[in-house]
This record gives C-alpha cells, sequence and structure tokens, in this order.
C-alpha cells in the first residue's frame, strides 16, 4: 500500500521569469503556467497587443506581470529587456528562451541566404542574446534557470526543414556547451524540445492547414498534436527546484515521434 500524500505543482513563488515570445503559442501558455505557480512574468515579444492582453489576463488572474516589447535579434532590445526586470523585480531567476520561426519549409537547394538569415537571427543569434544577458546576471546571484526551446528538429532531420533543424540543433548544443560552463555556479541550463504541437505557427508555417497537422499527428506514435499547455508544464518542472540535478538536458517532449 502506497501512503505517499500527492504534491502539489512545485511553487515558483515570488521568482522572477522573463518568457520570450510570449505573444502566442508555447510562449504565451508558459507564461499563464509560471504565473499560475507564483512566479512573476515578463512577458516578452514585438506584437504589443497580444501582451498587454496576456498581460491583464495574468493580473487579473491574481499574479504580477509586465509586457516589454522585445525583439530578441537585436541586442540592445535584450539589454533593455533584462534591465527592466531587475528595475521592476530586482532579480531574474528564469527564463524561457521560447521565440523563434520555422521560417520558409522547402528544398535545401531551394533555400537562400535570405532565408538562412531569417532562421537564424532569431532562432540561433536571439537564443544566444539572451543566454548571455540573463545568464550574466544569474551567475551573479549565484542561481536560475534556463530553458530554451530547442524543437524535437535539435535532435532529428526533417525532409524539406534544413535550415530550421539545422538552427535547432545549434540551440542545443548552446545548451549542452552553457550547462557546462555555468552549472557549478548555480545555473542550470536546460532545453524543451517539443513535436508537434498545436498551434497557429505550426499550422500556418509547416502544414497548408490545421487538418494537415492533425493528419501527420494521428500517424505518429501518441496519434495526436501536444498542446501549448502540456508544453507549459514541461517549462514550469525545468524552471523549478524539481529539476535541480538536470542541467544540460534536451527533454524531448514529442509523443513519441523520434522513437519511431
Amino acid at each position: 500500500m502506497n501512503n505517499t500524500t500527492p504534491t502539489s505543482h512545485s511553487t515558483l513563488q515570488g521568482r522572477v521569469a522573463i518568457v520570450t515570445g510570449a505573444s502566442s503559442g508555447i510562449g504565451r501558455a508558459s507564461a499563464l503556467e509560471l504565473a499560475a505557480r507564483g512566479a512573476r512574468v515578463v512577458a516578452a515579444a514585438r506584437r504589443e497587443q497580444e501582451l498587454e492582453q496576456l498581460v491583464a489576463e495574468i493580473r487579473n488572474g491574481g499574479g504580477e506581470a509586465l509586457a516589454v516589447r522585445t525583439d530578441i535579434t537585436r541586442e540592445s532590445d535584450i539589454e533593455q529587456l533584462v534591465a527592466t526586470t531587475l528595475a521592476e523585480y530586482g532579480a531574474l531567476d528564469i527564463l524561457f528562451n521560447n521565440a523563434g520561426t520555422e521560417g520558409t519549409f522547402a528544398p535545401l537547394l531551394e533555400q537562400t541566404a535570405e532565408t538562412y538569415d531569417q532562421v537564424f537571427e532569431p532562432n540561433v543569434r536571439g537564443a544566444f542574446l539572451a543566454m548571455k544577458h540573463a545568464g550574466k546576471v544569474m551567475q551573479e546571484r549565484g542561481s536560475g534557470s534556463i530553458i530554451n526551446n530547442a524543437s524535437m528538429g535539435g535532435v532529428i532531420g526533417f525532409e524539406n526543414g534544413a535550415l530550421y533543424i539545422a538552427s535547432k540543433h545549434a540551440v542545443l548544443g548552446m545548451t549542452k556547451t552553457a550547462s557546462i560552463e555555468w552549472f557549478r555556479r548555480g545555473v542550470r541550463v536546460n532545453a524543451l524540445c517539443p513535436g508537434v504541437i498545436d498551434t497557429a505557427m505550426t499550422t500556418d508555417r509547416i502544414w497548408p492547414s490545421a487538418e494537415a497537422m492533425r493528419e501527420f499527428a494521428r500517424d505518429s506514435i501518441a496519434g495526436r498534436a501536444g498542446s501549448p499547455g502540456e508544453m507549459a508544464n514541461i517549462v514550469a518542472f525545468l524552471a523549478s527546484d524539481d529539476a535541480s540535478f538536470i542541467s544540460g538536458h534536451g527533454l524531448l517532449a514529442d509523443g513519441g515521434y523520434s522513437i519511431a
């Protein structure tokens, strides 16, 4: 007989979290989940109206949140994001490095230097800049958790997705390297590697329609697409003390797609 009393989700009460790409999809769901667990959330993205709606939702639910318009490819924007966070809340404990793009899915020979830049600027440069400036603050404090959104594309190949796949391999590589450099300084760095997730970005940029995406997902081991909320729960776990001995890990949340 198991007499263990189930515990509630690990609290993030009082911690300060930056979420990039927070205006929609996994970023938005993660901002809401982190706030629900007690974190004060700084929501960053380019779309100001969506950010303000998110912040209003968090505040209406009794949480604390702030919107900061941010282009993650601009280092000055990242510096301002971190500075604003510290000025408002006096700390930075969590970074969910979520912002990015799928770019254009097409055969490798049809890709161009321009589309390369469109993918690598946000996905790799943006992730690097946010890690660098948030990581510096966290190391000075001796604690922190960074979660990068690396996608299952960080560990597999995918037809017509060479640039996106390459960018996510790069993110996973930075995750592992930063973990080696920073773990003993109190900063954990991990990656979330989602599979097919039912978001507007996924259906608009990879599949021709939402139904095409769902049909693809039905053929996977899980038999369905994942939800932004399921990914948000993983982000909250990796941000929490429950994951205190996990660093440098790319957590696959793909419904078993990559093992088929």
